[in-house]
């Protein structure tokens, strides 16, 4: 048995380095998989900053990209799905200078397809019956954001030909080829509307001189939140969309127009696919014409089932433990009984796992985020919150909670933990249960760490993301206050050692929290937020140029009153509330949230001589997504926590 030390919570020591939480920590997404050949690959990032291919073979795990390439894009400033899989085995991909090219996975030699000053590319899909490859284009010939325009196109691989197949529309999503390469799919919208209700789902049939002939809108006509379509391997097509509460699972059979609902027993609380901002989500697949492997979301945790799509029944293939969290470009066919998926457990890391529906004990956890052992009991498990507010309107709040934790340490008897609350980014995304090793380095210095899926977020119901809607800076915000009192009245944290912090809209939130709410919050950090929404909305990027209106105004608004209300939800207009501490980190880089609205309230806390630093990034933009960034940022919390948190200790 070992005696734990007593010491005041945020100073133990812990296993969990920073070195260990940024650059040993590899992201992974985006499994690809030639069903013909049986060759899978997926991208995971390089201690240096790369994104790199990895394939997955008998001998073991290759990266085969030169290290002069990364896959990356810049498509609706926040990047889209980036390569496919040829009939070939060959993998086209988008390159980091906004290049599309050709990699042998056996040579390793890279061929140039398509390279422009002004073009980028995104989405790609191979048709495994010819040389053509749909992706998506988007033309940065006019940088007004309205001038910026996107297409789908197909890509010849052989000839190099790049073809406009669809125009007309503001955007596109996920072009998708038939298995069998006769058909296409795609998802689209206009202005002013957002693809979290807007999209519209349209078929067509390929032609062999690389065109599509009788395109046809069949989803999506009346605001029913389509998204993630994908083809089976019969010729059905599945996607997700939104008729009540929760998006479902539909699927129009081989040669029909007409779509029927998949009915899947004691989940009808649960939502499936994902109708995101971030474009290249693959939750679901279909493996044969009668099962299908799903991400089920209820309340912000996910679920992976298969579902035997002629009885309708479905079975659930992993516990909580080793699958809770499962997002974005995570699941792809491997083979009819089988599928590589990424996600993370609530005491497991992310990992790319292979699944095998029938026989479980086939299941394999093929690589890991990170290969550093921690001693037994380091992690915190989380708790699920749903808070009932007090203030209006009564509402139900969601998150995710972890208590300190440290097999070595434990805190003064009766003194209370600091809290570490974050909100996300979005602000219609969500997250989840799973093991985050940047929340575990706190957890184990001995904080108390929640993440807040405040009104607005996803993976909730399609009323608690449209209850943000004309409310963005006020509900949201109002949740971190009753989240933070809720447990500050259980006895479960420091009331006086509170600290918030998000990035993007998360920053946004940050801001709005610490304005609206003087005195509540020993501190705060705002990571690339929002500090004025007038100048923001008058210069941000073409996906979100609509975005900021719908979230902040309600429909028939005059101008005059725009502005009334874009200044009441700045924080930037009402510093005189904000006498909490303030670190703000931005990059100088930034094209989503320019780095002035983190210098203007700088200056304006400076000038009432308030407690504010703020640190700009040297070529660092919206993501932090750097190694050497994301190591500044995680000491520079850490710092302004130790300065603002830790000075008030309180007992229960």
């Amino acid at each position: 048995m070992t005696l734990k030390r007593i010491a005041p919570y945020g100073t133990w020591h812990s296993p969990i380095s920073v070195d260990a939480t940024i650059y040993k920590n590899r992201a992974l997404t985006s499994p690809r998989v030639n069903t013909k050949s049986g060759r899978a690959f997926f991208i995971e990032s390089t201690e240096d900053g790369r994104h790199t291919v990895i394939e997955i073979t008998d001998d073991g795990l290759e990266d085969i990209l030169p290290q002069d390439c990364s896959v990356q894009n810049r498509v609706y400033e926040y990047g889209g799905s980036k390569y496919d899989v040829l009939d070939s085995d060959q993998l086209i991909f988008s390159n980091k200078n906004d290049t599309v090219c050709l990699l042998n996975p056996d040579s390793g030699e890279v061929q140039l397809l398509v390279q422009s000053d002004v073009l980028r590319y995104s989405s790609f899909c191979a048709n495994h019956s010819s040389p053509w490859v749909l992706a998506i284009e988007e033309d940065h010939t006019f940088t007004d954001p309205y001038k910026v325009q996107n297409y789908i196109v197909a890509i010849n691989v052989e000839s190099r030909a790049v073809k406009r197949v669809v125009t007309g529309a503001d955007f596109y999503y996920i072009p998708q080829f038939s298995q069998d390469g006769s058909r296409v799919s795609w998802v689209e919208w206009n202005h002013p509307d957002l693809p979290f209700a807007a999209g519209k789902l349209y078929i067509g049939d390929w032609a062999p001189d690389g065109s599509i002939k009788n395109a046809r809108l069949i989803a999506g006509q009346n605001m029913e939140s389509v998204a993630e379509p994908r083809w089976g391997p019969d010729g059905s097509l599945f996607f997700g969309k939104e008729m009540g509460p929760h998006r479902k699972l539909y699927r129009i059979p081989p040669g029909e127009d007409s779509e029927t609902l998949i009915q899947l027993d004691g989940l009808d609380d649960a939502e499936f696919a994902e109708a995101r901002l971030m474009e290249g989500s693959r939750t679901f697949v279909p493996l044969t014409a009668n099962l299908l492997v799903a991400t089920a979301v209820t309340n912000g945790l996910s679920r992976l089932i298969a579902i035997n799509l002629s009885t309708g029944s479905w079975k659930l293939l992993a516990d909580d433990k080793t699958l809770c969290h499962i997002s974005a470009d995570s699941v792809a066919k491997l083979d009819d009984n089988s599928v590589l998926v990424i996600g993370n457990g609530t005491v497991s890391h992310k990992a790319v796992h292979r699944i095998d529906v029938e026989h479980p004990e086939n299941n394999k956890v093929i690589r890991k985020a990170i290969d550093e052992k921690f001693p037994d009991g380091i992690f915190a498990r989380p708790e699920t919150l749903r808070v009932r507010s007090k203030g209006s309107p009564t509402r139900d709040i969601f998150g995710f909670l972890w208590m300190p934790r440290n097999p070595l340490y434990t805190g003064p008897t009766g003194e209370l933990p600091p809290l570490i609350l974050n909100t996300h980014g979005g602000p219609t995304g969500h997250t989840g249960s799973g093991l985050n090793l940047r929340g575990q380095y706190f957890t184990s210095r001995g904080y108390a760490y929640l993440e807040l899926n405040y009104t607005g977020s996803t993976g909730h119901g399609r009323h608690y993301r449209e209850s943000l809607f004309g409310n963005w800076g006020i509900v949201d915000s109002a949740d971190v206050v009753e989240v933070a009192d809720h447990l500050a009245d259980a006895g479960r944290v420091n009331r006086n050692g509170i600290g918030i912090t998000g990035a993007s809209a998360g920053g946004y939130n940050t801001l709005q929290s610490l304005s609206r709410y003087p005195g509540k919050f020993a501190g705060g950090v705002c990571v690339c937020g929002i500090s004025d929404l007038l100048s923001f909305n008058d210069g941000t990027h073409k996906l979100e140029s609509d975005y900021t209106e719908a979230l902040v105004l309600h429909p028939g608004v005059s101008e005059e009153e725009k502005l009334k209300i874009f200044h009441e939800r700045s924080a930037m207009y009402h510093t005189d509330g904000m006498d909490s501490p303030l670190l703000l980190l931005h990059g100088q880089a930034d094209t989503v949230v320019p780095i002035q609205q983190a210098r203007i309230i700088a200056e304006a806390l400076k000038k009432l001589d308030r407690d504010v630093e703020i640190i700009e990034v040297e070529d660092e933009g919206h993501m932090f997504s750097k190694p050497s960034s994301a190591k500044l940022w995680l000491l520079e919390e850490e710092r302004w926590w130790k300065k603002t948190l830790l000075k008030h200790r309180q007992r229960g």
